[in-house]
């Protein structure tokens, strides 16, 4: 296996601990405007360079997935449009005061974003299909993140998607980090050598 494929996911483990410094900073400065009508503008600028930072790690993991493992195009491809798509509803978000059509709490917003980030999480089984643990590990951060459309119910705002996904990622790749370390999966990496197995035999000595 490739030396470096743990950084691939240490490095995705990374982005999203700063997501959800970064939801946890967006909790608190909503709950400021609401409560107090208190706009804490150095907590907006801490905020959005937290979720840049975090955004720069999930980058460094998507490049690495395509430097080091093979194939898998099609999860390859996903994640990129999930770092694309949260992106967008930063810039969204950041200049919502200007949008008219762009509201954080709606409840299309908070269960599309669900949905769609268990659509992407799900293609992560093509690192090795039909192995146990990675079904499991899957299945725990499938729950979690459809989890947070139930913010709807409260009319939150689509950070609360954004906590859920974080933690459910955090629990996602520290399990396979813990998986890579244990050799319980194993996943096709570019530069890998073959096997080779060699026989000997003392019949015709």
């Amino acid at each position: 296996m490739h030396p470096k494929l743990r950084r691939c996911f240490e490095f995705g483990q990374l982005a999203n601990i700063f997501f959800l410094l970064f939801a946890f900073c967006a909790a608190v400065y909503y709950w400021s405007i609401e409560k107090n009508g208190l706009v804490l503008v150095p907590l907006e600028i801490c905020a959005y360079t937290i979720e840049t930072i975090g955004f720069v790690f999930m980058l460094l993991s998507l490049l690495n997935f395509h430097r080091i493992v093979r194939q898998r195009y099609l999860m390859k491809l996903a994640m990129l449009v999930y770092l694309i798509t949260e992106i967008v509803i930063m810039i969204l978000d950041f200049n919502a005061d200007r949008i008219s059509w762009y509201e954080s709490g709606s409840m299309a917003l908070n269960i599309g974003h669900s949905v769609f980030s268990g659509i992407v999480c799900f293609t992560y089984l093509a690192l090795e299909p039909k192995n146990t643990y990675l079904e499991i590990a899957l299945i725990v951060a499938e729950i979690i993140i459809l989890a947070g459309m139930f913010g709807v119910v409260f009319h939150l705002h689509v950070y609360v998607t954004l906590f859920a996904n974080s933690i459910a990622y955090v629990v996602f790749f520290g399990i396979l980090r813990f998986l890579l370390w244990q050799e319980r999966i194993m996943v096709d990496c570019h530069g890998d050598r073959a096997r080779e197995t060699k026989f000997n035999s003392s019949f015709f000595d």
